[in-house]
C-alpha cells in the first residue's frame, strides 16, 4: 500500500508542477482567445482568430506587442508570401492584405466568394486554396484554375517533438507521450490544440483558450517503469490482508484487484497469473478490470504469481507473489473422531464404575437380607421343636 500511495503522490506532484506553458489571451492583447491558425513571417507571427488577425512582435523569444486587424468573421487560414498576407475567411473566401497598408483586397470572389477557406499555400505563381471538400489551384498571373476533390478532417491530432520530448493528443488534450512504455501523462493545464508551429525554440499552439507557448526545458514530467500493484484483496467479500493467510477447511472466494503504473487505462491491461498447489500449476489470462477471482479451492498450500501487460505489448517489470493455505479436511475430522472416541471412552468407564459400585451395594443388601431371613427361619424351627441354643442350657 505504501508503494501505491507513493506513486499517487509522485504522479500528483508531477501533474501540479509540470506546467511548461505560457498562455496569452485578450488580457495580453490578443484580439480573440479562439486561435484558428498561425503563420510564421520573417519578423512576426501572424495569428488568425475568430475576430481578426494579430501581428505579434517579439523581443528575443518573448511576445511584447500584439497589433490587431479586426474581421467580421473568423480567420481560418493565413499565408505570408513576403509582401502580402493571404487571408482565408469562414464563408467569405480569400483576401489579399498588403503589409504596407493592411487593407483587404478580394481574390476571385466569383469562385471563392462564399467559400470557407481552411488552407492557403503559395508556390511561385501558383496559389493553392483548400476548402472542406475542394482544393483549388490558381495561377495568380492568369485566370486559369483547376480543382480536385478532397476531404479535410476536423480532428487535429499533432505529434510534437521538441527538446527530446514528445507531445500527443490523448483523451482530447495535449499530453506527454513515452515511446518506451507507450503511455501518456497529462499536464496541469488542459490544452486542446487547434494548430501549432515551432518558433524561436518554442512550440506555439493555438487553442480555444488563447495562444500557448510550450517550453520543453520547463517540462518536469518524468516517466517511471511499468508496474503492477495490489489495490484490494478480499476473502468471501471481506477485505483482508494477504500475509499469513492460513484458512480452515471451507468454501472460499478470493478476489484480487490491481492498479497499474505506465501501462495505460485499466481496460487495455490484461493479467496473467499462475496458481500452484501440490506441485500442480494452472495458468490463465484475464482482463484487469475483472481482477483475479479464485474459488472452488481444495485443501493445500497455494502459491499465486501475477504479472500484467497492455494492448501495446508493454509488460510490467515486476510480478506479485502471494501464498495461502487451506487446511486438510481429513486431518480436522481425525481430530474430531479422536475427541469423540476419548469422550465416549471416558463416559463408558464412568458408567461402568457407577454401575459396578451400585451392583456391589445391591449384592451386599441382598446378602444381609438373606442372612436375616435364614436366622428367623432357624428361630422359628427351634421354637417349634423346643430346642434351645447351647448358650441358653442351664445345668
Amino acid at each position: 500500500m505504501k508503494l501505491i500511495y507513493s506513486l499517487i503522490i509522485i504522479t500528483f506532484c508531477h501533474s501540479i508542477y509540470a506546467n511548461p506553458f505560457e498562455v496569452f489571451t485578450t488580457k495580453n492583447g490578443l484580439i480573440n482567445n479562439h486561435v484558428n491558425c498561425i503563420e510564421k513571417g520573417q519578423d512576426f507571427l501572424w495569428i488568425g482568430t475568430n475576430k481578426g488577425i494579430n501581428r505579434i512582435v517579439f523581443e528575443g523569444g518573448k511576445p511584447i506587442k500584439f497589433s490587431p486587424r479586426r474581421t467580421s468573421v473568423p480567420v481560418l487560414s493565413l499565408k505570408d508570401d513576403g509582401e502580402n498576407i493571404w487571408v482565408g475567411l469562414k464563408g467569405k473566401g480569400v483576401y489579399l492584405m498588403p503589409k504596407k497598408n493592411y487593407k483587404f483586397i478580394g481574390f476571385r470572389k466569383d469562385i471563392l466568394g462564399d467559400k470557407t477557406i481552411l488552407g492557403i499555400e503559395r508556390k511561385g505563381d501558383l496559389l493553392y486554396i483548400s476548402t472542406p471538400h475542394i482544393k483549388y489551384t490558381f495561377n495568380v498571373t492568369k485566370k486559369l484554375y483547376q480543382t480536385e476533390n478532397i476531404e479535410i478532417s476536423s480532428n487535429y491530432n499533432p505529434v510534437i517533438k521538441v527538446g527530446g520530448k514528445e507531445l500527443q493528443v490523448y483523451n482530447g488534450v495535449l499530453s506527454r507521450y513515452n515511446e518506451v512504455t507507450k503511455s501518456f501523462r497529462s499536464f496541469s493545464l488542459e490544452v486542446k490544440p487547434l494548430v501549432n508551429t515551432s518558433y524561436r525554440n518554442r512550440q506555439v499552439i493555438g487553442s480555444e483558450k488563447g495562444l500557448i507557448f510550450y517550453d520543453s526545458d520547463l517540462d518536469t514530467i518524468h516517466f517511471g517503469d511499468p508496474l503492477i500493484m495490489l489495490s484490494q484483496f478480499s476473502v468471501n467479500g471481506e477485505d483482508t490482508l494477504t500475509d499469513g493467510l492460513d484458512l480452515n477447511w471451507d468454501d472460499y472466494v478470493l478476489n484480487y484487484q490491481f492498479n497499474f503504473n505506465e501501462l495505460g487505462e485499466q481496460e487495455t491491461v490484461r493479467l496473467i497469473y499462475t496458481l500452484t498447489v501440490n506441485d500442480t500449476e494452472f495458468t490463465d489470462t484475464v482482463n484487469a478490470v475483472e481482477g483475479i477471482e479464485l474459488k472452488g479451492l481444495e485443501h493445500g498450500d497455494y502459491a499465486l504469481k501475477v504479472s500484467a501487460f497492455n494492448s501495446k505489448g508493454i509488460v510490467a517489470v515486476n510480478s506479485l507473489k502471494y501464498k495461502f493455505s487451506i487446511a486438510n479436511p481429513l486431518k480436522d475430522s481425525i481430530w474430531l473422531y479422536l475427541i469423540i472416541v476419548l469422550i465416549t471412552g471416558v463416559w463408558t468407564m464412568l458408567v461402568i464404575r457407577i454401575i459396578g459400585s451400585k451392583y456391589k451395594k445391591d449384592v451386599k443388601v441382598l446378602e444381609d437380607a438373606l442372612l436375616e431371613k435364614t436366622n428367623k427361619l432357624n428361630q422359628i424351627e427351634k421354637a417349634q421343636y423346643g430346642l434351645v441354643d447351647d448358650q441358653e442350657v442351664k445345668l
